[in-house]
Order: structure tokens, then C-alpha cells, then sequence
């Protein structure tokens, strides 16, 4: 009998640690566990929400230097008939945020069309003249200072346009609703932090659903094998300690602590692609979304009229409306 106690204590004390760094694996496996809670908590669908659409500049506002600048410089070259210096020097400004609504963005429009036509790019300078017409659509050229054939060519643009539908024949109050060409710009003001998110939230931000898809799928496995082998592990563990009996467990002991391992691998290199693709194809441009949408005309006021009614005594002023 006290051959077996101490044949039983001596196995006992054979047993040993599975190898790596126990204490640092449990660590990095909660703060695993707590990096996927809040990967839901922070969907990247509500991240990409961050880019809202910029305000557009107030006409009363100046306008800033450098634009007025470039505005002056396509004035003088358009005078000399340097169109190809025009098309260099004005065609960022065609749709610029801080230009839209203000009649200088008009005479820009105006200018651009008019070199394209005279450069014979016809094709540019139907889509610069429908989006001068779309802005202001009773706009008219001077006859005085273009051509008739330029004139006519102005004007089969904003008949094609009125007969789509796109902009009103004349300034009349029409009882038709209306379409509208609606604009919206946004900006990207994503924080760079977020492109340091695992699960492909940078590819979700970038617009890349594909590859954001790729990436958290790979991730998640990288993640729930490592998660899974931790698990494995502390079952084989005997007791409240910290210890595997080697005779037994140890064979399953290393086997799942090369998952854990590989898993390990797995997140981290996909993690790393993830970040560096994220920032690689991070939007700096602003976002330009147009769309059609049919406004309703506003009723109609009824006519106020004075009239003069027979009254006892005399006569009365009404108002009818």
C-alpha cells in the first residue's frame, strides 16, 4: 500500500508545465475575447457613417484668394483666346464646393463649355453646358460675343435637357413636379485609428466590402483557434492547478498549443495586410453622389382682390382671398 502511495506521489510530481509562455497566452486571449466585443459594438457600417456631407459655403461669404485667383487667370487667358491655357487652368473648378451656387462658378461653366466647343471637343463641351444649364437653367450667352453656331449648339443643349425632363422650359410655375439634380459631397474625416482595426474595418471604411469580408473571415478563424486551443488546454489541466500529467494529456497538450500558436500566426499576418491595404486605398478625395429626385411645386396662394360692395348707408371695401 505504501508502494502505490508513493509510486502514485512520485507520478504526480513528474507532471509539467506545457511549454510557452502560459501567463502572456492567457493575457492576450482575454484581450482577443475583449477586441471581438468590441468589434461588434463598433460595427464598421456605423464607422463609415463618420463621413457626413460638407456644408456648402454661403454666398455671402468671400470668396477665398487662390479661387478668385485662378478665376481672374481663365478670365484673361478665355480674352485672348487661349482656350487649351482656360481648360488647365479652370477645369478643377467646374463643381468645386466653394464655387457651387455663386456666379462665378457660372461664368467658369461658361468658359469651359466655350473652349471645349471651340477646340472642337464637342462631346466635353455638351457635358460642361448641361452642367451650367443644370445649375442655372435660363442661363443665356451673349450673342454678342459667341458665334451663332456656338449659340445654337448652347441651345439644342438645353432643349435636349428640357425634353428629358431634367430642367424647366421656362420660368413659369408649373403645376408638374420637377427633377432636380441633387449633389451631395462628403468628405472622409475617418480617424486614422480606425484603419487600425482588425475584422477588415478598414476595408469596410474604404468601401472594399469584398475584401473587408476576406478579412474578417480569415481573422475569425485565426481568432476561434486560438480561443479553442485555450479552452482545450485548461480542460486538460488537472484540478484547480496548473499542471497536465505529462503520461497522459501531454501528447494533446502541445498538439493544441501548436494551434494556438498557428492561429496566433494567422490573425496577426492577416491583422497586418488588413492595416496596410486599409491606409494604401484610404479615400482623400471628397465623394461626389448625384442623384435625380422629383420635388413637388408649392400650391399656389389664391389671388387677393379689393372689390366694392353696396352697404346700408354707403358702400363697403372688401378683401377677398
Amino acid at each position: 500500500m505504501l508502494r502505490s502511495e508513493e509510486r502514485a506521489r512520485r507520478r504526480r510530481a513528474r507532471a509539467a508545465r506545457p511549454s510557452g509562455p502560459r501567463a502572456a497566452r492567457t493575457w492576450l486571449d482575454i484581450g482577443l475575447c475583449a477586441l471581438l466585443c468590441g468589434f461588434v459594438a463598433a460595427h464598421p457600417l456605423g464607422i463609415a457613417r463618420a463621413a457626413e456631407p460638407r456644408p456648402t459655403t454661403p454666398l455671402s461669404s468671400p470668396l477665398p484668394e487662390e479661387l478668385a485667383g485662378r478665376v481672374d487667370q481663365g478670365e484673361a487667358a478665355f480674352r485672348i483666346q487661349n482656350y487649351e491655357r482656360v481648360l488647365e487652368i479652370l477645369d478643377r473648378l467646374a463643381g468645386h464646393p466653394q464655387l457651387e451656387g455663386r456666379p462665378e462658378h457660372l461664368r467658369v461653366l461658361e468658359m469651359l463649355g466655350a473652349s471645349h466647343w471651340f477646340m472642337n471637343t464637342r462631346d466635353s463641351a455638351r457635358l460642361v453646358f448641361g452642367q451650367l444649364l443644370r445649375e442655372s437653367p435660363f442661363h443665356h450667352l451673349d450673342e454678342f460675343i459667341y458665334p451663332p453656331e456656338l449659340l445654337e449648339f448652347f441651345e439644342t443643349r438645353r432643349r435636349e435637357l428640357v425634353t428629358a425632363g431634367i430642367i424647366p422650359a421656362s420660368p413659369t410655375i408649373s403645376e408638374e413636379p420637377r427633377r432636380v439634380l441633387i449633389r451631395e459631397i462628403r468628405e472622409d474625416d475617418t480617424p486614422a485609428v480606425v484603419f487600425l482595426a482588425p475584422f477588415g474595418v478598414g476595408q469596410f471604411v474604404n468601401g472594399d466590402d469584398g475584401m473587408g469580408t476576406a478579412m474578417a473571415i480569415i481573422q475569425g478563424l485565426g481568432a476561434a483557434t486560438m480561443i479553442a486551443s485555450t479552452i482545450g488546454i485548461e480542460t486538460l489541466k488537472v484540478g484547480d492547478t496548473n499542471r497536465i500529467i505529462e503520461e497522459d494529456n501531454g501528447d494533446q497538450a502541445r498538439l493544441l498549443e501548436k494551434l494556438w500558436y498557428g492561429g496566433m500566426i494567422v490573425l496577426s499576418a492577416s491583422w497586418i495586410v488588413s492595416i496596410v491595404d486599409g491606409f494604401a486605398n484610404r479615400r482623400t478625395e471628397p465623394l461626389v453622389e448625384e442623384r435625380f429626385e422629383l420635388i413637388e411645386p408649392e400650391p399656389t396662394p389664391p389671388p387677393v382682390t379689393w372689390r366694392l360692395s353696396p352697404h346700408a348707408g354707403g358702400l363697403s371695401l372688401n378683401l377677398d382671398f
